[in-house]
């Protein structure tokens, strides 16, 4: 594997999402990044021996210290899940997820990525995905995620999941012969050799802490060879050959080349969303350029075609906006639609001197909230959003790119209890309407 800087790192994994190829595989070491912390093996391990050896001292022989010997000694014994119910703490995978989780949801939601693969067994990006207003869909094995609906990014946890089949996650060399994780490898393998068909691969998170659980990985990836592949990992390259064999030997057989960023996982996926973000918002500006220019007899200045300076989670918003996503619901696609219109709103408006505020743009001493609302109608859109802005929140206008005006009042909105929603909120403005304001 050849070294790589991060700027070049994230122009690969970059073009990888807009040209629709990137693959993920995230390890261990993702959820053990800050806030998550989730504990090594060893120290489940540690904790486990630590309560069998308190219970049995004196009556049966003391708990091995490794995790898969003491996985092992239970399995043999057709006794794995009263390892797992008993000797290993059930809140043990629970925690906030991080940022690198964040990213991975919102690119699975968003078509960013067109597959993922975790060997983990947490539900982090799950939860990640639900802050976002989505459902990430997974399955554990082959089968499972070939039944993804039309238009969806699945995500394969090869090791299994805490929440589904509990006492069939894996934790013992001997389930890798048994049924039935062996069917599940056989079928996960064969899912694999087609979702990584002529695709670049990026690989975080490795972690050696769970050696016994990467031969999964191994048996599976075997007959793969993607078109390129990326590995982010802190241990400098040779180090990260010589401790992961079995990927090394992915990465040779990538035909367009394998690279090493020496770096956290959870951080360069959190970059990676940031730049995925900023391609679409400048994409969704250059829509409205050729209306711009010819419009105000000049094309814009170039600062106001680039997307803001803003965090994940401003331009994550912006982004909903701009595909007119309702409240409560994710942004699904990878790219803006083919409009001009919501361009040309965002162009004049910088070139009146607008900057952004948050997910919001401040010019005139208000603050101003553009979506796209292609064949809506002003008032059924205010009643809709009222409780997506509470006042004290809320910009002091909506403008509603693609509305039509029929000048009727809004629709009564009913909050859960059944109650009628009023009170203060923003002014709604269609496109025209706004550009008089200019």
């Amino acid at each position: 594997m050849t070294p790589i800087t991060t700027e070049d790192a994230l122009a690969r994994a970059l073009d990888g999402i807009l040209n629709n190829r990137l693959v993920l595989i995230a390890g261990a070491g993702l959820s053990m990044a800050a806030p998550s912390n989730l504990p090594s093996a060893a120290k489940i391990a540690a904790d486990a021996k630590i309560e069998y050896d308190a219970r049995y001292g004196g009556i049966k022989p003391p708990l091995p210290v490794g995790i898969e010997d003491q996985a092992e000694l239970f399995f043999q014994a057709k006794e794995l899940g009263v390892y797992l119910r008993e000797f290993v703490d059930q809140d043990v995978f629970a925690a906030q997820h991080n940022a690198g989780h964040t990213a991975v949801a919102d690119l699975l939601l968003s078509h960013g990525l067109q597959a993922a693969v975790t060997t983990n067994v947490d539900i982090l990006i799950e939860t990640a995905g639900q802050s976002l207003m989505g459902q990430v869909f997974t399955g554990i094995e082959g089968t499972a995620v070939a039944a993804a609906p039309g238009g969806t990014a699945p995500m394969l946890k090869i090791h299994g999941c805490w929440l589904q089949e509990r006492e069939n996650t894996v934790w013992a060399r001997g389930q890798l012969t048994e049924p039935p994780i062996q069917q599940r490898i056989a079928t996960s393998a064969t899912w694999l050799q087609n979702a990584l068909l002529d695709k670049d691969l990026l690989i975080v998170g490795y972690s050696t802490d769970w050696d016994y659980l990467n031969q999964v990985i191994a048996q599976t990836l075997g007959a793969v060879a993607p078109a390129s592949v990326l590995v982010v990992d802190p241990s400098l390259t040779g180090d990260f050959e010589a401790k992961a064999p079995d990927l090394a030997a992915l990465a040779g057989r990538a035909e367009k080349g394998s690279h090493h960023l020496q770096a956290s996982g959870a951080d360069f996926l959190d970059a990676l969303r940031l730049a995925f973000s900023k391609a679409f918002i400048r994409r969704a500006i250059a829509k409205g350029v050729a209306e711009f220019s010819a419009i105000a007899g000049h094309a814009p200045a170039a600062a106001s075609q680039e997307p803001p300076d803003l965090d994940n989670d401003s331009l994550w918003r912006i982004r909903r906006d701009l595909l007119g996503c309702k409240p409560n619901r994710p942004a699904r696609q990878p790219m803006p639609h083919d409009e001009p219109a919501i361009g040309l709103t965002l162009l004049q408006l910088r070139e009146a001197g607008g900057d952004a505020d948050g997910p919001y743009w401040r010019i005139g001493g208000r603050t101003v909230r553009v979506i796209r609302a292609a064949g809506g109608f002003l008032h059924a859109l205010e009643g809709e959003y009222r409780w997506d802005m509470p006042p004290i929140s809320a910009p002091d206008l909506v403008v509603a790119v693609g509305a039509e005006d029929l000048h009727l009042p809004a629709d009564l909105v009913r909050r859960p209890d059944g109650s009628i929603a009023r009170g203060a909120g923003p002014g709604w403005m269609t496109r025209a309407a706004f550009e008089g304001t200019l």
